[in-house]
């Protein structure tokens, strides 16, 4: 392949995701939940993380914060990205989303890198708002450090996002399974109850959960270490999401052509 039809492709689907982005991001302004799940959630969170304890360390408020922050993006990231196929199917036009000249696929990701750029922007700026009112002792993130943590948290809600878009296709039941997705992460995600706070069994879920080990990493680079051990554990399972999420999606398409279902609801 020539060096010109490469900057080809590559220019399309930079073009594809960016547009798709954009189109998110103006669908989630419109809809009055993305300011629940995007303001009010994340500051009710913190406000009873760092009233109910009396004279936090700095490291354990950077951990709380940090806790937050992951904890309501993760609930967004359902919210906003996972339902992106199920409202294509819902108004009818799925069957022209995933037939299309251009994968599917890049628009959904598109979509979800949106959605991930919009709630990461407005989350950080309510929990610095709550910050500045309540001023805790607080340990200074390490710029660098911060911002390559979100934007790995980024791409693991992106790639999140696949996977639970096709997951939502294949139910009828989206909102339930959104809520048990979103509910059970925040008891068993590892990112505002401890993993050793839990009982045995449901301890490990945590160790399944990138934003847990992007906690980790957030949590030392407050403290001047770099935790490349949480780092790469993030970007190993952020990679698995993306390919469960890509062979989900081949397999869902695949299976509604074959029971012409693409837009049934």
């Amino acid at each position: 392949m020539r060096t010109a039809d490469i900057a080809r492709r590559v220019a399309t689907t930079a073009d594809v995701v960016v547009t798709s982005a954009r189109m998110r991001v103006a669908e989630l302004l419109a809809t009055p939940a993305t300011l629940v799940l995007t303001v009010i959630q994340p500051a009710v969170l913190l406000l009873v993380v760092l009233l109910t304890g009396d004279h936090l360390p700095p490291a354990r408020v950077n951990t709380l914060v940090t806790g937050v922050l992951l904890t309501a993006f993760s609930g967004a990231t359902v919210r906003g990205t996972g339902a992106v196929l199920a409202r294509d199917r819902a108004q009818g036009v799925l069957a022209r989303t995933v037939t299309g000249t251009v994968d599917a696929r890049l628009v959904v990701v598109g979509k979800g890198l949106g959605a991930g750029l919009l709630c990461v922007g407005q989350i950080a700026a309510t929990i610095a708002a709550v910050l500045l009112v309540l001023r805790p002792p607080m340990s200074p993130w390490h710029p660098g450090l911060l911002a390559a943590g979100l934007v790995l948290a980024l791409l693991s809600g992106a790639a999140v996002g696949l996977l639970i878009a096709c997951l939502f296709v294949l139910t009828r039941y989206a909102v339930q399974v959104s809520s048990i997705l979103i509910y059970g992460n925040y008891v068993l995600g590892g990112m505002l109850i401890p993993p050793e706070a839990l009982p045995a069994p449901l301890g490990w879920f945590s160790w399944l959960v990138s934003l847990h080990w992007l906690q980790e990493f957030l949590t030392g680079a407050a403290t001047g270490r770099t935790d490349l051990g949480a780092l790469g554990a993030a970007a190993v399972l952020t990679i698995g999401y993306g390919v469960a999420g890509s062979l989900l999606f081949t397999r869902m398409v695949t299976r509604a052509r074959g029971e012409a279902t693409l837009d049934l609801v």
